[in-house]
């Protein structure tokens, strides 16, 4: 049989690149931002949907080369490692309190998720009754990415009427999508999700240390640094993004250094899907792909005269359109501020707020700064078991590209309240980082003196992380207004029967909880399909007076001043947290009163 020349896969990829393009730009410029966002709602988790089945298929194909690459890890250095996890695990899920410390956003991210699991062969529409035709083929098939306004949950079949598509790309709800489908919609299915990705975290930091220094104690002192950093463990008991927006980059640059090492085709597979969805999970993490450029341009820059890595890198292109389209979908949706999202002028706080960050030994144990700058400053190589000034260049642009966007971002200063959050996004090179510093300052030390400095340096990074630990427990004050809103609102979703409406701010939660709910501003923005509404539900319409009716917003105020002015409204319950008050209505309607002729 005649071998297929070269260039006709040369061909295959810039035909396969041209018809991305083409289809991209056609997509982009017929049709308006509101229109792109109503077609990501099915397009959007439909593409995410196939690039995790070709992760698992991946995976799957790829097992005899995971077994290959690591063989040279002795069995010792595994036990090591393993201890590492369940440690940080234990110390994760019983000694962080599991608790949402975004809000709402976690609520959006389960719901949306839920949706995605559960909105498909139920007859629900998209917002304001517009569907695309193109995506009735796949109707079917997948649910809805977006936040849902209306939902009913009736004898356990979930519908929604008016669904809202969300501004953040939809990686972590997609995957909390396939969690809810394989356990149910559960809260804490969510949190144990991120409860795994935080172990799978410190694996990965171990495994990219590996093969980057091809000495196992680089990573595993990287992977205890990882496990014992304070403000992962916080959120790593949540089911906020960032552990997964912090854990996916790093899972998609291993992939690429196991194909360097490898150089098969398989893992170049694997490689391609898996960067393909790390990219979806916040809108920076699309700045990977200059990490992963860096890293084949260093290694394995023959395989650009390859045809198939231009194969894969047009599979790429094609898998990540609708992402792509999200992104200028969204570019000028609100992010809670009337000026610029980016910009110079924020650089002089925030650079200095989140460098001192790492310096103060309040939120993140100095110890770990200092062996940071060690890991920078100490010349290595693979003969002395430590980075190269490669492998130093790749994992430093990891860092600073990650840690240094938030910088210009109007909400980038990690000493504002839950933004510290986006301090996790940086966590994993740091510890890379800093396991270098750590071994390359064990080498110099046991050439002189004690051999057995390793176990010393280990016990010195964990005496430095416990004095954050009541730190770790505590449930500090910010949010606490809407935190207390969410406890109570647990109570009165107890209260509420199976067969009735609650109107409330936040439906999301409502409806995690197996509750039918509703915007309140349905009552006055849409009043004429709001009095369906007493006809459909038996067990009665409920109002739910929260968080936004107690914030001095005058918009949503209204939506709360208007039901309860409207409507006759029975209190049912009442709650207090400082000056908020937190109360649960039963509403009915008015009786008109007759019209008499004079």
């Amino acid at each position: 049989m005649k071998k297929i020349p070269q260039s006709f896969y040369f061909i295959i990829s810039g035909v396969l690149f041209l018809i991305g393009a083409l289809v991209l730009r056609w997509w982009i410029v017929s049709y308006h931002e509101w229109n792109l966002r109503e077609h990501l709602i099915i397009m959007s988790p439909l593409f995410l949907e196939i690039i995790f089945f070709l992760v698992v298929v991946a995976v799957g194909i790829n097992i005899k080369v995971f077994k290959k690459v690591f063989a040279g890890v002795p069995r010792r250095i595994w036990l090591y490692l393993a201890a590492i996890v369940i440690v940080g695990l234990f110390i994760t899920m019983f000694i962080a309190p599991r608790e949402h410390r975004i809000y709402y956003d976690e609520d959006i991210y389960e719901n949306i998720g839920q949706n995605i699991a559960y909105l498909k062969n139920t007859g629900a529409y998209f917002s304001e009754d517009y569907e695309p035709s193109f995506t009735n083929l796949w109707k079917r098939f997948i649910g809805r990415a977006g936040m849902c306004n209306e939902g009913t949950i009736e004898y356990g079949e979930y519908a929604c009427n008016r669904l809202e598509y969300n501004k953040e790309p939809n990686g972590w709800a997609y995957l909390l999508s396939v969690v809810f489908r394989l356990f149910g919609v559960h809260e804490l299915a969510a949190f144990l999700t991120t409860n795994v990705l935080y172990a799978f975290m410190v694996i990965t930091v171990f495994l990219i240390g590996y093969l980057l220094s091809e000495n196992a104690l680089v990573g595993l002192y990287a992977a205890l640094m990882c496990a014992l950093t304070p403000e992962l463990i916080i959120w790593s008991n949540t089911t906020a993004v960032e552990p997964s927006a912090a854990f996916f980059p790093g899972v998609a640059l291993l992939c690429t250094l196991i194909f360097i090492k490898s150089r098969e085709v398989k893992s170049l597979f694997l490689a391609v899907v898996m960067t393909a969805f790390a990219i979806q999970f916040r809108p920076e993490s699309i700045m990977l792909l200059a990490v992963i450029g860096l890293a084949l341009l260093f290694w394995s820059r023959d395989e650009f005269k390859k045809p198939e890595l231009y194969l894969m890198l047009a599979l790429f292109f094609i898998l990540i359109i609708p992402h792509l389209v999200h992104l200028y979908a969204v570019k000028n949706i609100g992010w809670g501020s009337s000026g610029p999202k980016f910009s110079s002028s924020y650089f002089n706080d925030n650079f200095k707020v989140n460098s001192l960050f790492y310096l103060k030994n309040v939120w993140f144990p100095l110890l770990f700064t200092v062996l940071f700058i060690v890991g920078i400053a100490f010349k290595g190589g693979k003969k002395e078991g430590t980075f190269a000034w490669k492998e130093k260049t790749l994992i430093l642009l990891w860092f600073l590209l990650f840690w240094g966007i938030f910088i210009f971002f109007y909400a980038g200063s990690y000493g504002y309240g839950a933004d510290v959050r986006f301090s996790l996004l940086s966590y994993m090179p740091f510890a890379l980082i800093a396991g270098n510093g750590a071994a390359s300052f064990t080498n110099l030390i046991t050439q002189k003196f004690n051999k057995h400095i390793n176990f010393i340096l280990a016990a010195f990074i964990i005496v430095s992380f416990i004095p954050f630990l009541p730190s770790i427990r505590a449930i500090t004050q910010e949010a606490w207004g809407a935190r207390a809103d969410h406890r109570f609102a647990r109570e009165m979703a107890k209260m509420i029967p199976d067969d009735s409406l609650v109107l409330t701010h936040n439906p999301n939660m409502f409806l995690l909880w197996g509750k039918s709910a509703a915007q309140a501003s349905l009552a006055t923005e849409h009043s004429r399909d709001f009095k369906r509404l007493f006809y459909q539900y038996r067990g009665g319409i409920y109002f739910h007076y929260n968080f936004w009716c107690n914030v001095p917003d005058p918009l949503q105020n209204s939506f709360c001043k208007n039901i309860l002015e409207k409507f006759n409204c029975t209190l049912v319950v009442s709650y207090k947290e400082q000056d908020y008050k937190f109360e649960l209505y039963k509403i009915e309607k008015k009786e008109e009163k007759p019209v008499t002729a004079e």
